[in-house]
């Protein structure tokens, strides 16, 4: 990152309408005054520049956050998951963990990224986690500063902008594949920013990014949402109030859309076939139950104050638009108001708010934002901090123990110890929270009654009889009695626990502060009525063989979709 162009000011860059012909002008002189470093020192010159510097207190600051090991108790399930494709080579088919939907269709949606996870574990176990969380949140962070920089070419906002909206992503940011698609989604919009300002070889890199992408997250057609709004947003020129677009000229629009083709074309290219292609319509259109419990799927919650943030930030931007009349490009428009929408329904999706807001903040901060000037640079400072940053950050590592203790205040770590050594019979009824965990740790020698694979679940009917007994629903009890459940690891402090506690004919064998474990004491529940779950009831057929239908008729639709493209594709 280096100084700017002479006659146009950070300002007019971030919001003047430039011809197609003046911004190849403008991408040519700033290339021009980074000038060559051919040599070791203008190297190191560049990669200890303060920019870079700014960079590195960006790391430094969500290091100081993700340094504890901030799980999920989805993480333990993908582990799981990635761990056996390690240990077998084969590609899970069916569900083999619980004794509620087990030899169901179930297939490793995100390997990829549980791969990954598994292979950390085995290098250094939580520690190895640690880091491949911190290494890729700050992939994270680094690509969303750059993105901003690409917007404002002002390395001081695009700091200020991302630092700001830190605490917002940060709500997102714990292990699991999505942080993969996130990256993903960062490469897909600067290849698109940096295509759209004139760097034709760019996207070439798109349908690889798009063949890791299908085979890691569901999150892809995010990547295919944004392709589309940049397409459709060059197909003519336009301006209207504070929103511009500018044609593609016809080299460009073919360009865009034959990698938007083959982007397409590689997603059969999965150990599934089709079948992770079809995963996101599916979850989106098939899991109402999933989607109104799950707390990631539920509108964001005001009550964290990273909420109200993200709140204040959104009030100051259109405070901003109405005092400054920014001037913003259709597709980025189209952008902002779709992740604001997504949002504020689902608060998973905050994320998606910090990354693309990011430069639009930034392209405001320009304003005030002082110039870089790398003639007065200190390099051999931003080098010493640099450094000295990175040995911080390796000597604060959290050790192994540390770690181990921290996911005991969240995880049954010492239940699963308990039943390691005393066995507790039967079918064991378990929270939605600790399913993963228990996967992890006992599966597949003890099978859970449900865990954080959702989509399964809803689809087999048991997602709803287990809302039922968390919500002490009138049936609560007969439900137990229904699965032929003799055990109960649920939360210590929860609903269910001060019910179950009592009644004559459970007891508590093990508590802590985490959680509990009931088990029956009357042995009638053998020769007592109740649904044989090895016989499946009419709700549970019926939600079965709708899920099948869902799946037959999604993968026979994209199947025709990906053939009409296999042929539409130049070989």
């Amino acid at each position: 990152m280096t100084n700017h162009t002479p006659n146009l000011t950070d300002a007019e860059i971030a919001t003047e309408v430039l011809p197609q012909d003046n911004r190849h002008a403008l991408n040519q002189r700033l290339a021009a005054s980074a000038g060559p470093h051919s040599s070791s020192v203008g190297w190191l010159k560049r990669w200890f520049s303060f920019p870079v510097f700014l960079g590195a207190i960006l790391v430094a600051a969500n290091y100081a956050i993700e340094r504890g090991l901030r799980m999920d108790p989805d993480t333990w399930w993908h582990l799981k998951y990635g761990d056996t494709i390690l240990q077998t080579g084969r590609w899970p088919t069916v569900d083999t963990w619980s004794f509620t939907v087990h030899g169901m269709p179930r297939v490793a949606y995100e390997w990829g990224g549980e791969i990954l996870t598994a292979l950390a574990y085995r290098l250094g176990g939580l520690r190895g986690m640690d880091v491949l969380l911190i290494t890729l949140t700050s992939v994270i962070v680094l690509l969303t500063y750059y993105f901003a920089w690409l917007r404002s070419r002002n390395s001081y906002a695009a700091f200020f902008a991302t630092f700001i909206l830190l605490p917002v992503a940060v709500l997102c940011f714990t292990l699991r594949p999505q942080l993969l698609g996130y990256i993903f989604l960062l490469v897909t919009l600067i290849s698109l920013e940096r295509f759209r300002l004139g760097e034709q070889k760019q996207l070439w890199a798109l349908p690889l990014i798009f063949l890791l992408w299908v085979n890691t997250h569901g999150s892809f057609t995010l990547g295919f949402m944004v392709l589309g709004l940049y397409w459709l947003s060059g197909l003519k020129d336009f301006s209207a109030g504070g929103l511009y677009a500018i044609r593609w000229q016809p080299q460009q629009r073919l360009h865009i859309e034959l990698v938007g083709l083959l982007s397409v074309a590689v997603l059969p290219l999965t150990p599934y076939g089709t079948r992770l292609a079809a995963v996101p319509f599916d979850v989106a259109t098939s899991l109402p139950l999933n989607l109104a419990d799950i707390n990631e799927w539920q509108p964001l919650n005001f009550g964290f104050w990273q909420a109200k943030l993200l709140l204040v930030v959104l009030f100051g931007f259109i405070v901003a638009q109405i005092a400054f009349r920014l001037r913003f490009r259709l597709e980025e428009f189209g952008l902002f108001a779709v992740v604001v929408y997504l949002t504020m329904v689902h608060g998973r999706f905050a994320i998606l708010y910090a990354i693309v807001l990011a430069p639009l903040i930034a392209s405001l901060f320009v304003r005030w934002a002082p110039v870089y000037n790398p003639k007065i640079d200190k390099h051999a400072i931003n080098a010493a901090l640099i450094v000295a940053a990175l040995l911080a950050m390796i000597w604060l590592l959290p050790s192994q123990a540390s770690l181990e203790n921290n996911l005991s205040n969240d995880a049954p770590v010492e239940a699963v110890r308990y039943l390691r050594h005393h066995p507790v019979p039967g079918r064991m009824f378990n929270d939605y929270g600790y399913g993963g965990y228990l996967v992890w740790a006992l599966a597949p020698q003890r099978t859970v009654f449900i865990d954080g694979r959702g989509d399964v679940y809803e689809w087999a009917g048991v997602f709803s009889d287990y809302a039922d007994v968390v919500m002490l629903k009138p049936d609560a009890l007969a439900v137990l009695r229904s699965y032929r459940i003799d055990s109960c690891l649920i939360r210590s402090n929860g609903p269910l626990a001060t019910v179950l506690a009592g009644r004559s004919e459970w007891k508590v064998v093990y508590k802590d502060a985490v959680c509990a474990i009931f088990v029956r004491t009357a042995k009638e529940l053998s020769s007592s009525p109740g649904v044989n779950v090895g016989v499946k009831s009419e709700g549970r057929r019926r939600a079965e063989t709708g899920a099948r239908w869902r799946h037959q008729a999604v993968l026979v639709g994209l199947d025709r979709c990906l053939e009409m493209t296999h042929q539409a594709t130049p070989s």
